[in-house]
């Protein structure tokens, strides 16, 4: 018996999941005194075997791609305690097992966020290279337009800048190599840039957001499920409920 979940973010809210002190199943936002769970790492089938446990007020974070309607198999995910014992479903059960287990991996695969970045000057073959640098640049998105307002920290400090209309920045203080610099922007994943040791003491980059990692995060709503007509075999398992 097919039936289906919508899931959505009518509201999304604003605040940065990276500030957020991190909890077992995400993060805890002080602003609205609640933990945050992070779906975004999690397979659509996990998604749904949670808002079938849970029908209470959710507050997540997803990925666009993940605000859709699921379809599945009622028998599929339902508690398998329903069977009685005595029928003997354990080879039924392994190879359950066995078929869902690449998909979740495949899903967590595709979650990792991609990043784009270019230099625009070129290491020359000398071994001297500068001790401090000074970072700049221009944040974009998936189109190519400039991102205002896109912060730039200094990742584990409070120290950073924000791009300006034209979506440049020039890093406030000198880096060393090996720092890491976290870009954040509402709607999409962070960004981080590594400071690779250069011949130049001034460094350009261009970071680029791309629309696949556009998040959005905030209560979570869950639309009504539909069923269909049970066939003969659906009706007979109905029987042992």
């Amino acid at each position: 018996m097919k039936k289906s979940l919508q899931i959505s973010v009518k509201n999304p809210c604003s605040e940065n999941f990276a500030n957020f002190k991190k909890t077992e199943q995400g993060g805890y936002c002080n602003s609205c005194q609640k933990e945050v769970i992070d779906f975004t790492g999690l397979s659509d089938l996990q998604v749904v075997q949670h808002f079938k446990k849970d029908n209470g007020n959710t507050c997540g974070r997803f990925r666009t791609s993940q605000l859709k309607n699921y379809e599945f198999e009622s028998v599929g995910i339902m508690n398998m305690n329903i069977f009685p014992k005595n029928l003997g479903i354990a080879s039924f059960s392994l190879l359950a097992l066995c078929a869902t287990a690449p998909v979740q991996s495949q899903e967590v695969a595709q979650a990792t966020p991609k990043m784009e970045m270019v230099l625009s000057q070129r290491v020359g073959n000398a071994k001297v290279v500068a001790d401090s640098y000074t970072v700049r640049g221009t944040v974009l998105d998936e189109t190519d337009l400039p991102l205002p307002g896109v912060n730039v920290i200094l990742k584990g400090t409070s120290i950073g800048t924000t791009t300006d209309y034209d979506g440049k920045f020039e890093f406030p203080q000198k880096l060393e190599a090996n720092d890491v610099l976290v870009f954040s922007y509402i709607g999409y994943d962070t960004k981080e840039y590594k400071v690779a040791a250069s011949q130049n003491d001034t460094i350009d980059i261009t970071i680029v957001f791309d629309a696949t990692d556009i998040e959005l995060m905030g209560d979570v709503v869950v639309g009504g499920a539909y069923k269909s007509k049970r066939n003969i075999f659906q009706k007979f398992i109905a029987l042992f409920k």
